[in-house]
């Protein structure tokens, strides 16, 4: 309570529990990387934006590098949560590329995660170590994981490919293609939900056009192919 008696609101740092201090600094931290460089930025400089102390910092994440890498953690994580055994429980093969697609793409429009790119892009060829964390930590755990999950279908006769991984990486090149690279360029908005939806539903067809067995192929497709030969018999 300050001399006029009126009560003094806590400091909103002190009312934040651990988790959304964490996510806090997480936030704050890709931001200064992105607006400052790698090189330029400082742990001082985050705290300015985010509060608490440098000891906190240190003490949740450790140097600037370990930093960086939860940061791409972070964001790769909640993409991957689409392909735990629970979200995972009672869907097809469909509605589950559909939904990490859909989870892939709404990670990849965040401010935070577009700011990464942006580092990486900028920062990348001068801390080639700086590329190495991001992509061990983001696109290839992402791209790891699905082929793990793509291994599963496989197994049951739902894929028809030898390669996995290769599977795997061109299912997220093709859920970034170039709306990804707009963006982060600066051409465009990040996309919206109904955007965001088309995408991922999309890609989902077109790889599984390519990747289903030969005896997935839907019959009206050779009916149609057929009628198409006979006419020009």
């Amino acid at each position: 309570m300050n001399p006029s008696g009126q009560t003094v609101p806590e400091p909103r740092r002190l009312r934040r529990d651990a988790a959304e201090l964490r996510a806090a600094i997480l936030e704050a931290a890709a931001e200064v990387f992105f607006e400052q460089g790698y090189e330029g930025a400082s742990i001082e400089a985050v705290i300015e934006r985010v509060g608490g102390s440098k000891r906190a910092i240190y003490s949740h994440f450790g140097g600037k590098k370990e930093l960086f890498a939860a940061i791409v953690t972070e964001n790769a994580s909640r993409a991957l949560a689409a392909l735990s055994p629970a979200e995972m429980r009672g869907r097809n093969l469909e509605d589950t590329l559909v939904l990490f697609g859909r989870r892939y793409l709404e990670i990849l429009m965040t401010p935070a995660t577009l700011a990464l790119y942006r580092t990486i892009v900028a920062e990348g060829v001068r801390f080639p170590e700086l590329s190495q964390v991001f992509f061990e930590n983001g696109p290839g755990r992402s791209a790891a994981r699905l082929a793990t999950v793509l291994d599963e279908f496989r197994e049951k006769a739902e894929l028809d490919i030898k390669d996995t991984t290769r599977a795997a990486e061109h299912f997220i090149g093709m859920l970034r293609d170039d709306l990804h690279l707009k963006t982060v360029l600066g051409l465009r908005p990040p996309a919206k939900s109904a955007e965001i939806e088309a995408s991922a539903q999309q890609a989902t067809r077109i790889f599984l056009d390519g990747c289903r067995p030969k005896h997935a192929v839907p019959k009206q497709g050779k009916t149609r192919s057929s009628r198409a030969g006979r006419k020009g018999a």
